[in-house]
């Protein structure tokens, strides 16, 4: 199929590839920027510039194409390669470094799950990518028992951190000593990582 202007002056015609693509990226910088819930399939078409029968189409729902977006947007991160021991540290001192702040059109991972985790569709769909993609690969990592629980705890207390440092902002963690933060933020991480 041609992309190439017709000769009656009309857009070119996209392939299946070229408008998932679009959709995909213009669902991305949506959901980031509002949430699962506040966004809907003509927003994202029109935004993507192709017709909102697309969407369906080529993902089958709303739900489905944000379920598309969710199962790539989490992974671990480089602080969580390495030998478990000293991991918490590691974890902790990242944490610690500077927040990134992003074009608001941009995919942030920590936005996206923010603006969604209180839709009721959309928090099964997060917490399932989460465990599958996060939580699971650190738990075949870790030995003992119960790893894949204490990898939830782990996760846990870096979700919650990253919340309250990144997604509120506390001046009581910036103002605080950093380096007893990283000290005791990772031996919490810790704890939870080794059996």
């Amino acid at each position: 199929m041609s992309t190439s202007v017709d000769n009656e002056g009309r857009p070119p015609r996209l392939t299946a590839a070229e408008s998932r693509a679009r959709i995909l990226s213009a669902a991305r910088a949506a959901f980031t920027r509002a949430g699962y819930d506040a966004v809907g399939v003509r927003e994202i078409a029109a935004l993507a510039s192709v017709d909102p029968a697309m969407v369906p189409r080529l993902f089958g729902s709303k739900e489905a194409l944000f379920t598309t977006i969710a199962d790539k947007a989490f992974g671990l991160e480089p602080a969580f390669e390495g030998p478990i021991e000293g991991m918490g540290r590691r974890v902790a001192h990242h944490l610690m470094g500077p927040i990134e702040r992003r074009d608001p059109d941009d995919f942030d991972e920590f936005a996206f799950l923010l603006r969604s985790v209180g839709s009721p569709t959309a928090a099964p769909i997060l917490s399932a990518a989460m465990h599958t993609t996060f939580i699971e690969p650190l738990s075949q990592r870790m030995s003992g028992p119960a790893a894949e629980a204490r990898a939830a705890l782990a996760t846990a207390y870096v979700m919650g951190f990253a919340v309250l440092r990144a997604g509120l902002g506390s001046p009581s963690i910036e103002a605080a000593d950093q380096d007893m933060i990283i000290e005791r933020l990772g031996d919490a991480i810790q704890a939870c990582l080794t059996p």
